[in-house]
């Protein structure tokens, strides 16, 4: 079942939250929605849940106008960064809540909820109180409660922010597995791009209420639109520069880079990935003698503090750097310089 906004709007009082968000989400997409404390993120799925109104702007569930309809009614689960476990039930009553306000039956309730917490792996926790669980099965009874509810899209709220590295990690490869096995629609709030990238069909990048960026992690990161969403995903390099000529972009020390590309203007900035910055054997095109500042070792590769021609960059590599190497400047995205770099 597809979910579609048009233009959402939201304030609290002179506070603008949301600014003409607009995107669409298809059936059976794992659907993220990205963005720092303060983006708009949990007031755009609070709204999708119908816990709070938009003040303009419409919500289409498959076709349907749901804008006025209130939360009963949409019937669409959340999963809160918090868990919102209720402590004196235990995990099969927990789950089984949902349910019973459907008025089903008890006999497909238990079938459903042990079911789910099968699926989830927990079946073995279900006589258990919240509190004698572990964070990572608290997590899991959320998610179980949520899946349960008989409805096409699951929404989560930062569901494993509280969980530490290792299971987090764990936890996003089961969050996957689940919602490709149960082909439901799942919309997830994330301030966490490798998260995002990770585990995304989809995913809208807000920024100040706005949503900056909107397609497939590969389309995103590859091809940003916007010099927010070039930084925001990855540890980009952020550089003023202004035109030399036609095809040439020259920054204040003296680093010259060429491009091909049609610009209106004088004045730029230019986004340049850790990765885009590699080692060569010859000099060439946005080839430069570099000084290695520093180096870091992180495991599977190494991160380096260079300076090209005046410039300090972040650059990563799979080995060592030599005192002094060449590097090849292999890509990088051209952004008005007036576009704002506001966190």
């Amino acid at each position: 079942m597809s979910l579609r906004a048009e233009r959402l709007t939201k304030s609290y009082g002179n506070t603008s939250v949301l600014r003409n968000v607009s995107f669409a989400c298809a059936h059976g997409e794992f659907f993220s929605i990205l963005g720092k404390s303060g983006s708009g993120k949990t007031t755009l799925i609070r709204i999708i849940a119908g816990l709070e109104q938009s003040d303009s702007g419409k919500l289409f569930l498959n076709g349907t106008d749901i804008t006025a309809l209130p939360a009963h009614a949409r019937r669409i689960p959340l999963v809160f960064q918090n868990y919102a476990l209720f402590p004196h039930l235990s995990v099969l009553e927990n789950v089984a809540f949902g349910l019973r306000e459907q008025k089903k039956p008890e006999s497909e309730i238990r079938a459903i909820v042990l079911e789910t917490l099968k699926l989830l792996s927990i079946d073995d926790k279900m006589y258990r109180l919240p509190a004698e669980l572990s964070g990572g099965e608290q997590q899991r009874v959320a998610i179980a409660r949520a899946l349960a509810v008989d409805s096409p899209i699951t929404l989560l709220d930062e569901p494993l922010s509280n969980l530490d590295a290792e299971l987090r990690r764990t936890m996003q490869k089961e969050l996957k597995a689940i919602q490709r096995k149960t082909g439901r629609t799942f919309i997830y709030i994330t301030h966490d791009q490798e998260e995002a990238l990770t585990l995304s069909d989809k995913i809208l990048i807000l920024h100040n209420g706005m949503a900056l960026e909107f397609g497939s992690p590969e389309e995103i990161y590859h091809r940003p639109k916007t010099l927010y969403g070039a930084r925001f995903l990855g540890n980009a390099n952020v550089i003023r520069v202004q035109a030399l000529d036609k095809y040439h972009l020259k920054t204040e020390s003296g680093l010259v880079l060429a491009h091909r590309e049609t610009l209106q203007g004088r004045y730029f900035n230019v986004v340049i990935r850790p990765e885009h910055l590699e080692t060569v054997s010859a000099f060439g095109k946005n080839t430069f003698r570099a000084e290695v500042l520093a180096s870091y070792f992180k495991g599977a590769f190494f991160e380096h503090t260079i300076r090209l021609e005046g410039v300090t960059l972040t650059m990563i590599s799979p080995k060592p750097l030599p005192t002094e190497p060449l590097i090849c400047v292999s890509k990088f995205f051209i952004f008005p310089l007036d576009e704002s770099l506001t966190e």
